[in-house]
């Protein structure tokens, strides 16, 4: 694109080095009238993106429908075509993470209004149930009242009356008071030791808790120390209990930042992950043949082809509302990863599945050590 006239004089404006044609031979520059016209630099937008996305097609296409193809281009040389793996990682993983994100807002939006409009209906029920049990108990009271002559019949009435009102109770999870007047049942004594029995197994399941063991942090301390030092809790421990004896008991926005800091730290947790896929892969692999950077680009290319699958599967869930997409498309990678390892380093393909599932069983291994490290520092952060 060389529309842009040329300077008079051979100096280079960057460098100050001779110019002797069009670019400096020392840093590159193109020795033009810095005066760009628009229609100049509208011939450079467009040749920029013409040529990314000739770029980008070619190697989406190499990666999705020819595994490890992609990586033994890279790996012969023939670059120019191809978009650097890093810079195609940071951008499949920023898509992927970031409608992941929405898509998922959506429907926890969605969830909350379901829970809200559920509560609604359900604390309008139990107004009109409530305001069903004097009616009805009142005109069998009556109706007991004008049997007074005829003790068996008062006594059924009023034992309908009470089943009524423990019936009703019982939908709402809790025992209506008896009224004044009705008889002392077995059931409703029976009803009353159980409830009785369920609190004291909810007190003695939260006596770990040592909010209600020690009541505040001073008083923790002091147990602590007047322990036999062998017997003291560790200095995590320690740290976590005073954070947790912090904590409000109450407080609903416990889980939701939880999940808010986890969506947050998990990009950055796979990204830790990548250097440990390649090294699993040295390991299984002929140390002298490949390099590390060999099996770096490997894994970089893997885990893109991996978000992208699972980025669409997730998108048709979300459109069809038909679950199971993304179980396929797990089935789908490892398949992937199987034809991948083949093709990249030339080994017959029950060998390629039986290191498919040793990296795999590596792979879980890392998979849980970062994630207890990033959920740690989570807890650290937000108790």
């Amino acid at each position: 694109m060389k529309t842009q006239p040329l300077r008079e004089d051979k100096h280079c404006l960057n460098c100050g080095t001779e110019v002797p044609e069009r670019y400096c031979t020392h840093c590159g520059q193109e020795n033009a009238v810095p005066h760009e016209s628009f229609g100049h630099l509208v011939k450079h937008f467009v040749g920029d993106v013409l040529h990314y996305d000739s770029q980008f097609l070619q190697t989406i296409s190499y990666l999705l429908f020819r595994p490890g193809r992609l990586t033994k281009e890279y790996m012969a040389g023939r670059r120019v075509a191809f978009v650097n793996p890093i810079k195609l990682y940071i951008f499949v993983s920023f898509v992927f993470f970031l409608t992941w994100a929405m898509l998922s807002h959506d429907s926890h939006e969605k969830n909350e209004k379901r829970s809200a409009e559920k509560e609604a209906a359900a604390k309008q029920h139990e107004e009109d149930e409530s305001q069903k049990i004097p009616s009805i108990t009142g005109i069998l009271g009556a109706v007991k009242d004008s049997l007074k002559n005829n003790k068996e019949l008062a006594r059924a009435v009023d034992s309908l009356a009470y089943r009524y009102r423990y019936d009703s109770a019982r939908s709402h999870n809790a025992v209506a008071p008896v009224a004044a007047g009705s008889h002392d049942t077995a059931a409703a004594r029976h009803t009353a030791a159980k409830a009785e029995e369920d609190d004291d197994l909810r007190l003695t399941d939260s006596e770990d808790d040592p909010r209600n063991k020690y009541g505040n942090e001073e008083a923790y301390d002091s147990a602590q120390a007047a322990m036999p030092k062998a017997q003291r809790d560790g200095w995590l421990k320690r740290y976590f209990t005073h954070k947790w004896m912090r904590l409000n008991p109450g407080d609903d926005r416990l889980q939701e930042n939880l999940s808010e800091s986890l969506k947050h730290h998990f990009p950055k947790m796979m990204f830790v992950l990548l250097p440990l896929f390649a090294l699993w892969l040295k390991l299984i692999y002929n140390w002298k043949r490949w390099y590390y950077t060999d099996h770096a680009i490997f894994a970089l290319h893997v885990h893109c082809f991996a978000y992208t699958v699972l980025l669409l599967a997730y998108i048709l869930e979300k459109l069809t509302g038909v679950d199971g997409f993304i179980g396929w498309s797990v089935w789908l990678i490892f398949g992937y990863l199987v034809l991948a390892l083949r093709n990249t380093y030339h080994q017959s393909f029950m060998r390629s599945f039986g290191k498919s599932l040793l990296l795999l069983f590596g792979y879980g291994i890392s998979f849980a050590f970062v994630g207890v490290f990033f959920i740690l520092i989570i807890f650290a952060v937000i108790l």
